[in-house]
């Protein structure tokens, strides 16, 4: 039904799709389709400019990643949240979320989302001195954190 809705580029019933999705997600206490249905719909939100309200949807999915220990799932949706601050010209943020991205990448070792996500990074005008500076800096305040 929603791929139908998606051929017609009928954007609102799709959302609204994806919102009893989500209900039905929610019933089953099924985690990654509570996920994925928050990114659908916040990829609905930015393809409309309306990017505060996906910002909201993705940051749901992506602390939803985190309570499930989703790490792929984290690292999209740390993305999703970095390329729509982007959008909205919030470029220290978005550089921020993409370190944050690219600590868990390295952490995991994920070399396709390690070279995306250092690309991505160079396009906002770091170096790679200057990202393994921000790593670094990321870094000591997580250990910060959790001492």
């Amino acid at each position: 039904m929603i791929h139908i809705h998606e051929i017609q580029e009928k954007w609102d019933v799709v959302f609204e799709l994806y919102v009893k999705s989500l209900e039905s997600f929610e019933k089953l206490k099924d985690a990654k389709g509570i996920i994925v249905s928050y990114f659908n719909m916040g990829i609905l939100r930015k393809k409309s400019s309306r990017y505060e309200e996906a910002i909201n949807y993705f940051k749901n999915g992506t602390n939803m990643a985190i309570d499930s220990n989703y790490t792929e799932l984290i690292l999209k949706g740390l993305s999703y949240i970095g390329e729509t601050l982007f959008y909205l010209g919030k470029l220290k943020e978005a550089k921020n979320e993409y370190i944050k991205a690219l600590s868990l990448a390295e952490k995991i070792k994920s070399k396709n989302s390690i070279i995306q996500l250092r690309v991505l990074l160079n396009s906002l005008g770091l170096s790679e001195k200057d990202i393994e500076s921000e790593l670094k800096i990321y870094e000591k305040s997580r250990n910060n954190k959790s001492h």
